[in-house]
């Protein structure tokens, strides 16, 4: 099986699990990891399983990971898991469920086996704390104990949670 790797990073946390899932991958299959912006449809449509991983920007995958879903190719026997790297300590699971929504339509119309979303929690870049602080109109001690909670992350333990991840599907 030929398994491909994708992902838009900005901050690094997200290209950090994409790096932890095609280890795992590799393991069972022949992964390659290519950042999203070195693809093309067609060379996706190569794969027979992808991971296409983003970051959550303003509670929704990032843009380019959206536009790279909107141009897949259609391919027979392909299957698709997400992955996503958010600031959040936590998600509840129905908005886990809005945010693979996306990826979830994309492979719909294209036929292709939707196998789930990981995702973990990761650290915001330094440039946007003011602005994001002011969206949720935190305090100073609020937004000190969200930055206390996001540091270090994503950590070992979301690197293991990641390569489970991969391991139940390939199970």
């Amino acid at each position: 099986m030929k398994v491909l790797v994708t992902y838009y990073s900005q901050s690094g946390n997200t290209e950090k699990i994409a790096k932890a899932i095609c280890e795992e991958a590799a393991k069972a299959s022949d992964a390659a990891l290519k950042k999203l912006e070195e693809l093309t449809p067609d060379m996706v449509a190569e794969y027979d399983c992808i991971f296409m991983g983003s970051p959550l920007h303003s509670g929704s995958l990032a843009a380019p990971v959206k536009k790279c879903l909107g141009v897949l190719k259609a391919t027979s026997g392909q299957q698709m898991a997400g992955f996503i790297t958010h600031m959040a300590p936590a998600y509840p699971d129905q908005d886990m469920e809005a945010f693979a929504t996306p990826m979830k339509a994309a492979c719909k119309e294209k036929g292709i086996e939707f196998k789930g979303c990981f995702d973990c929690q990761g650290f915001l870049a330094e440039s946007m704390h003011v602005p994001v602080q002011n969206k949720l109109k935190m305090d100073d001690n609020q937004w000190a104990e969200m930055v206390k909670q996001m540091t270090g992350h994503p950590n070992q333990e979301d690197v293991d949670n990641a390569k489970a991840f991969v391991k139940a599907l390939f199970a």
